[in-house]
């Protein structure tokens, strides 16, 4: 945020100068006349490119170290250093995939959202009742809510079967909605105590901020509580999915063992 901002501010500044600029830039009409402008972009799109890349290798690394090292404490076993980069080298892979898998679905779902929306906009023209209007629009957004917490749980109990099991993309995804049967709201209510606090850090690390702060000692407070305690919340998150994997898993597998149980009839 800091690096971008002179770049943000001088891309600003070009705007309010040539309202016509990407007008011009389409036509490839006096484009070395906005050589600073294409400058600003690029540096823009190469920092944000880097720090997207740097952030998802940090991501897939505190993944796969932090639900490895939760299930070996949870089935009481301890692994090394060296366990634990083979562990890694071994696991990126599949939380990649299985994300890759989880954006498609995602995007999926958005759409059909959208046009449930635009379905219902067309229906509140017909409508003539305006609480009907509200109610409809009022479920279509409660509904998105629901499916939106829904998938984070998802997503989050995909990437730990990815890590502890040999699956990943969408038999990770199927693997993981199994288990989640039976659980679907404790997990559920775990993402909305994460959503709640997270965004009552990021308040009040704002709130802290903009009482006149210096730009490098907001930039300090910032680190210290957005991206600290952050961190803190996904790794409380993912320990008590990997917890709440192994719970479900054992009861799956009691599930089986039951149903193969053929009890004998007295003679």
């Amino acid at each position: 945020m800091y690096l971008l901002k002179p770049v943000g501010n001088d891309l600003e500044f070009q705007l309010a100068k040539n309202p016509k600029l990407f007008e011009d830039l389409g036509d490839n009409i006096n484009q070395t006349d906005y050589s600073g402008v294409l400058n600003d972009v690029r540096e823009s799109l190469l920092v944000e490119l880097f720090f997207f890349v740097l952030s998802s290798i940090i991501s897939i690394l505190f993944l796969v170290a932090t639900v490895s090292t939760s299930s070996e404490a949870y089935t009481a076993k301890v692994l090394n250093m060296t366990e634990m980069i083979l562990k890694i080298k071994k696991s990126w892979k599949k939380p990649v995939v299985t994300s890759f898998c989880m954006v498609l679905l995602t995007m999926g779902l958005i759409i059909m959202f959208m046009f449930s929306i635009g379905m219902i906009s067309v229906f509140s023209v017909i409508i003539t009742n305006s609480w009907a209007v509200i109610l409809l629009f009022g479920v279509a957004i409660v509904s998105i809510l629901v499916l939106l917490i829904s998938i984070s749980a998802l997503w989050i109990m995909s990437l730990v079967v990815s890590v502890l099991e040999d699956a990943g993309g969408f038999y990770a995804i199927n693997r993981a909605r199994e288990l989640m049967k039976g659980g679907k709201v404790k997990v559920s209510l775990l993402m909305v105590l994460y959503g709640v606090t997270y965004l009552a850090v990021d308040w009040m690390t704002t709130a802290i901020i903009s009482r006149t702060m210096e730009k490098w000692s907001g930039m300090v407070m910032s680190i210290v509580l957005t991206n600290g305690l952050s961190c803190a919340l996904e790794l409380f998150v993912l320990v008590v999915f990997t917890i709440f994997y192994h719970d479900q898993k054992e009861i799956c597998e009691d599930k089986a063992a039951k149903s193969l149980y053929l009890p004998i009839d007295e003679v």
